[in-house]
């Protein structure tokens, strides 16, 4: 199971689906949050990266290992969540 904390959440531009970035979390400082997992059925995952670069309109620094996820309208996330997302069966 993957730990990640939602960096930056954006209206798709066909404006039924939300862009989500989330980074990896390595586990410091974010025990103490409840963690939500995701509903694999309800996004897609569109690219996965380690930042060259900081990103700071996503919410991602230099080295930082990130996804970027199209996620249905109803997703109930909201930047600063913790979330687990186990991959693909």
């Amino acid at each position: 199971m993957t730990s990640l904390m939602i960096t930056n959440i954006k209206e798709s531009c066909d404006r039924e689906f939300d862009l989500i970035t989330a980074k990896f979390l390595n586990g410091s400082g974010y025990a103490s949050r409840k963690v939500k997992p995701l509903d694999r059925r309800s996004l897609l995952v569109l690219e996965s990266a380690t930042a060259k670069r900081e990103m700071e309109e996503i919410g991602v620094l230099c080295g930082d290992q990130f996804i970027r996820l199209k996620a249905r309208k109803n997703h109930g996330l909201a930047v600063g969540d913790a979330i687990t997302f186990d991959g693909v069966p």
